[in-house]
């Protein structure tokens, strides 16, 4: 199977995974409309390897009270949107997953250990680390043999 993870908002991170040959790829697209192009060209969800994914994986967005304090962008909630619309129109599973959950499992050393850990930016790490949550979630074999 194949997975994606995005990390939305205003520089989105992506990951991929595909469960029987173990590939990773992992980067980051700056802009919602950037993203919707990423989307857009590669054919609705299909990875950087030509495959449509079997599950999708987004970061939750909360608005709270002083999210526009932090950041006054907007680009997370359309993307969120955009993608959750995508999976039910294609019929795809489509999960959410908090920021927290993500960064508290998926350490820069688990990472490191899968050979997934880029640094820079970090969005493409971010999403690597929600699919990680993913995959543990799943007891991926791989996954789970690397982690121990």
């Amino acid at each position: 199977m194949i997975w994606l993870a995005i990390d939305p908002g205003l520089t989105t991170g992506w990951a991929t995974y595909n469960d029987r040959t173990e590939e990773f790829a992992s980067g980051e697209v700056r802009g919602r409309h950037e993203f919707f192009r990423w989307l857009h060209d590669e054919q609705g969800f299909r990875d950087t390897f030509g495959r449509t994914p079997n599950h999708v994986i987004i970061e939750r967005w909360d608005v709270r009270k002083d999210t526009f304090g932090k950041s006054a962008q907007e680009d997370a909630r359309y993307i969120i949107g955009a993608v959750e619309y995508l999976c039910w129109r294609i019929d795809l599973p489509y999960h959410e997953q908090r920021p927290g959950e993500a960064k508290k499992f998926s350490t820069n050393d688990k990472l490191r250990s899968l050979c997934w850990y880029t640094g820079g930016y970090g969005h493409g790490d971010d999403a690597a680390r929600h699919l990680l949550v993913a995959l543990a979630k799943a007891r991926t074999p791989a996954i789970l043999e690397a982690l121990t």
